[in-house]
């Protein structure tokens, strides 16, 4: 019963519905879920139809023009997605990739935690969906001797037949099996692209790229699509 007066409550207030689902389609925009699209829109057609059956032909009226603002508003999200703009693709990639928890995930290994001091696209070709963004990150602390040590005994793996697909440390490239994580010197580098694994980066023609030094609080990030 309360549920009945709730629907009856919001279609009764013709402006309620169409309200509904403009914060669905605004919230689109925030969090960039096609879903709050997809929702917003189905409601719209059943609040036009309740009101032209119900209010008559001047609310009916009105709550479809308000719809088709909606719709046209809905449209522009869908536009952004085909077309996005340099800073929204960033923000996509960033979001993802200079996560410390995703950073981790990929990596294999615990870092500590880190600012970033700087992220910006070197390259970018929309049309070919490539990019190119170089983030400098700087650790709040040295990372100890345990943590190097551990990079050292994984640069000392062999390589496998066949890599676990769910390994961090070796994954299927163009040819090869190839090794991740590598040592030149006091250099640790962490190498990962075209995975055919397709599991850890977002998509085959991927690449992630860490590197850091011994003794430094600083270590560059290179990612994005070939």
């Amino acid at each position: 019963m309360k549920m009945k007066k709730l629907f009856s409550y919001c279609f009764d207030k013709w402006w309620l519905i169409p309200l509904f689902s403009a914060s669905l389609i605004g919230l689109a925009f925030i969090f960039d879920s096609l879903w709050f699209i997809i929702i917003g829109l189905l409601v719209l057609p059943v609040a036009v139809m309740y009101q032209f059956a119900k209010k008559g032909w001047k609310i009916g009226c009105l709550t479809g023009i308000t719809m088709l603002s909606i719709i046209a508003l809905a449209a522009f999200w869908f536009f952004l997605q085909l077309f996005p703009s340099p800073d929204r693709i960033h923000r996509k990639f960033s979001k993802r990739y200079e996560n410390r928890i995703e950073m981790q995930r990929i990596l294999g290994v615990e870092v500590p935690k880190f600012i970033i001091v700087s992220s910006e696209i070197q390259h970018l070709n929309g049309f070919d969906s490539e990019i190119k963004v170089k983030c400098i990150l700087e650790f709040s602390s040295l990372p100890d001797d345990k943590f190097y040590k551990k990079l050292d005994q994984i640069c000392s793996l062999p390589i496998p037949k066949a890599p676990n697909k769910n390994s961090s440390l070796f994954y299927y490239g163009l040819e090869n099996i190839d090794r991740c994580w590598s040592k030149d010197g006091n250099r640790y580098v962490y190498d990962r692209n075209t995975d055919f694994g397709d599991k850890f980066l977002h998509s085959q023609d991927a690449y992630f790229n860490f590197e850091m030094e011994r003794g430094s609080k600083t270590a560059v990030l290179t990612y994005g699509n070939y």
